[in-house]
């Protein structure tokens, strides 16, 4: 069988639906002994896919037949939701036993997840609970809770040859490290030597001497988001963490950072429909009744209101039954413009590329792009009233009402997030539902607004 790194996309996933399938019917006719041996050949992360698409009793049977070990690799890739359920059901020596052999940050986050009272009996089981203990001491969301402690750092006063004899005794792991961090004897960060330089450098040379002492590092209560941007930034394979005294305290992948910047796209796009960052489409659905259903209740409300200001002008759309037709023209296509904003916008922020001297330029960009838009649009949609009624006033409604609503909405998707943000509310929140029912509003008063106005003048 080819292995997973040799294997097309398209390969793989029918493998897996394959999987699946088998797995499935060892299970059930009570054959464990055959499924573990033929789900042991997959790769964890494969593992841990075709175990999420399973019923939740076949997985839980299944998991529970495997080895520690085995599940410990499982579980590091297994997603929140089906990790935390199937953790649910183990004793604490059973899940003590499988954290040993995990990641402490897999191990933290597990253990974040329990119930209060199961907390303490795991911890006390773990050979390495103060390690893990002291990630639980960190916000969710900073770079201690994702680095690795297993930093490689050398002494500043070694030669290349005495780093290279230590190397040859300790070691590492060559997928962990990618540069060589130089440490004084207290452990504060010195310097860093590329592994270029330090392979083709004299053996007699101190390691101050080839080592570059402006080191770009991150400190350990550094936001997860603003740590994977930094990554990005340079092109860096890794970042050492240090603590407020600048000790070397862990090390920061890019492999980490790919997880830190997918969580928290996932967020921002949840946040913008009112979804938790936890919310899966394999959710049982009681419970994502429990978690959507009073967004999507609260929106509703909101339209409501979106009806009532519509209902003001009854008398209105009864004169002038056309405008009923552009009403959701207008209303959308201003949140669609809006939307667009505030994309750029949320994304500006969480990148860093939008500062706080940045936030006038922008907005003043918006505001003209809103104008000369809002004017182009305004003239095709009153070309179309006009065609339709033959009524240059009720055309010139139609410009007057697109117009103001796309130029609003655009300068509303650039300050919302802003302000937001100034809050210390995540800026995702001003995207699509917000913004478009604001926009819905504002369409819907202009549009009819205009109209009361043209009719009683009576011109």
């Amino acid at each position: 069988m080819a292995s997973s790194a040799t294997r097309s996309l398209q390969e793989n996933e029918e493998l897996l639906y394959l999987l699946r399938d088998e797995l499935t019917t060892f299970v059930e006719q009570d054959e464990m002994e055959l499924a573990a041996a033929r789900i042991e050949l997959f790769h964890p992360a494969d593992q841990a896919d075709a175990l999420e698409a399973l019923p939740e009793s076949i997985r839980d049977r299944l998991l529970s037949h495997l080895g520690d070990e085995d599940i410990a690799e499982i579980l590091d890739f297994l997603e929140d939701e089906p990790r935390t359920r199937f953790v649910s059901r183990l004793d604490n020596a059973k899940l003590a036993r499988i954290l040993v052999c995990v990641d402490e940050v897999v191990a933290a986050d597990i253990v974040e997840q329990l119930p209060d009272e199961r907390v303490n009996p795991v911890l006390s089981q773990l050979a390495n609970r103060e390690e893990v203990s002291e990630l639980l001491s960190l916000p969710e969301d900073v770079v201690g809770r994702w680095m690795s402690p297993d930093v490689l750092s050398l002494q500043a006063d070694w030669t290349v040859e005495e780093a290279f004899t230590y190397l040859r005794r300790e070691k590492p792991d060559s997928g962990e490290h990618f540069y060589l961090y130089i440490v004084d004897e207290e452990n504060i960060l010195q310097g860093v030597v590329s592994i270029r330089n330090f392979i083709t450098a004299d053996p007699q040379v101190p390691l101050r001497d080839i080592m570059v002492t402006d080191v770009i590092r991150l400190d350990i209560t550094t936001d997860q988001e603003q740590a994977a941007e930094r990554i990005r930034h340079y092109g860096l394979l890794a970042l050492p963490v240090v603590e407020e005294n600048g000790e070397l305290v862990g090390l920061l992948r890019a492999d980490e950072v790919l997880n830190v910047q997918v969580e928290e796209a996932t967020e921002d796009i949840y946040l913008q429909v009112g979804l938790q960052s936890d919310a899966s489409p394999f959710s049982p659905v009681m419970q994502a009744i429990k978690v959507r259903v009073p967004w999507l209740i609260i929106n509703l409300v909101i339209g409501f209101f979106s009806a009532f200001i519509v209902s003001l002008f009854e008398s209105t759309i009864a004169k002038a039954a056309l405008l009923a037709s552009f009403m959701p023209i207008i209303a959308g296509h201003g949140g669609n413009a809006g939307s667009q904003t505030s994309t750029l916008v949320v994304r500006g922020l969480a990148l860093n590329e939008i500062g706080r001297r940045d936030v006038v330029t922008v907005m003043r960009k918006e505001a003209s792009f809103g104008l000369l838009y809002g004017l182009l649009a305004g003239a095709l949609t009153s070309g179309l009233a006009y065609w339709m009624s033959h009524d240059r006033n009720l055309s010139g409604i139609v410009f007057l009402a697109m117009s103001g609503n796309v130029m609003l909405a655009t300068l509303g998707g650039s300050m919302i997030p802003v302000l937001l943000k100034r809050m210390n509310v995540d800026p995702a929140l001003a995207s699509t539902v917000w913004l478009t029912t604001l926009t819905d509003w504002i369409g819907f008063l202009l549009l009819l607004g205009l109209a009361s106005l043209y009719l009683k003048s009576g011109l």
